[in-house]
């Protein structure tokens, strides 16, 4: 239990870093949310599809309080990736 815990906040510090040398380089006067949008879609994806399944036998071992973080996550990221979507459109025809 203690290794899988240690696991996942080497995992959690890692995206975190991985994000603040990404952030680190943006121009703000040419800034886009696309890349924010992007990475919190995939992080809301991977919160939900880790919450679904690690250390689960079928779907009944999901407690309501899981069912709960799922249903956000997965709003929440279907959200980002429609705004996503809606940046790369806008920048597609910027270019044009």
């Amino acid at each position: 239990m203690t290794m899988e815990l240690i696991f996942t906040l080497v995992i959690i510090l890692g995206i975190a870093l991985l994000i603040d040398k990404i952030y680190a380089r943006v121009n703000l006067e040419n800034y886009s949310p696309i890349w924010e949008y992007f990475f919190k879609a995939f992080l809301y994806g991977f919160i939900t599809v880790f919450t679904l399944f690690y250390g689960k036998e079928s779907l009944n071992d999901v407690s309501p309080l899981e069912w709960a973080i799922i249903a956000v996550s997965a709003i929440e990221g279907t959200g980002n990736y429609i705004n996503y979507v809606k940046e790369s459109k806008k920048r597609k025809e910027a270019r044009n």
